[in-house]
């Protein structure tokens, strides 16, 4: 497939993402799960412009607040929050913009895997990724439910391999708890475990500056960024390859 066939599939993909959103607009906003997955892309649409407004007006905050906003799409909290501090945002805007992240991810993803879950919207590209969630979140659903919202909290809170917001919403959707109760616990674990990062982050940035200058450590920390984005593409590759190639179209 050539770079021409490669941007009308992309084209196409868009085109019919927007047809399947204007279709949940006009037919199924009665539920809960499509006004969630609203609210989550009109937030990443705001931010979108916020960043097309720093192109152009201040490079080094758009490429500090952008390759915050890539390392959480990645799943990197903790690198998010780092980046962040490196690049000279203050302490309480940190924890702001990145717990802003975390919320935008969270309300689209749990929309997605929402509407996949009850056959509402079928895209291909995340079926695997929604399956392999459900999974871990039916998986952990029955330790959860021992402990009722202080252990969904928990599970939200604590850096453990596959926790974190997204699975606790689903694990917490599983439990049939209110969309509103569901969001308040997740995200209240979520901003508590930012405010941690954050200032534990804070201050081993500033011991670190003791010893290495903050310049060589901007270096080093976009280096690292670098390497990151290009090791997640290139895991990836091969599901987005195989998508973009496939002659088959959605339904």
């Amino acid at each position: 497939m050539n770079n021409s066939n490669i941007f009308k599939r992309l084209f196409s993909l868009c085109n019919g993402g927007w047809k399947r959103l204007v279709y949940l607009i006009r037919e199924r906003m009665n539920l809960i799960e499509v006004k969630i997955l609203l609210i989550g892309l009109s937030l990443a649409a705001l931010n979108g412009i916020y960043f097309l407004y720093l192109l152009f007006t201040d490079l080094a905050l758009y490429k500090v607040l952008s390759s915050t906003a890539i390392i959480h799409i990645m799943g990197g909290r903790a690198l998010g929050i780092a980046t962040c501090l490196s690049g000279d945002i203050s302490l309480f805007n940190t924890i702001l913009y990145n717990f802003f992240l975390e919320v935008v991810i969270v309300l689209i993803a749990y929309g997605i895997v929402v509407l996949m879950m009850r056959n509402i919207i079928q895209p291909k590209l995340f079926g695997s990724a929604v399956r392999q969630a459900e999974l871990t979140a039916q998986g952990q659903k029955t330790k959860i439910k021992k402990y009722g919202s202080i252990g969904l909290f928990l599970f939200v809170m604590f850096p453990f391999f596959m926790t974190g917001p997204l699975i606790g919403t689903i694990i917490g959707y599983l439990l049939h708890y209110r969309a509103i109760n569901n969001f308040l616990i997740v995200f209240s674990g979520t901003l508590t475990s930012i405010m941690i990062y954050a200032f534990i982050g804070n201050n081993i940035i500033d011991f670190i500056n003791q010893y290495i200058h903050i310049d060589v450590l901007k270096k080093w920390s976009g280096i690292v960024i670098a390497v990151l984005i290009i090791v997640f593409l290139i895991y990836h590759l091969k599901t987005v390859k195989a998508f973009l190639f496939s002659d088959e179209e959605e339904e």
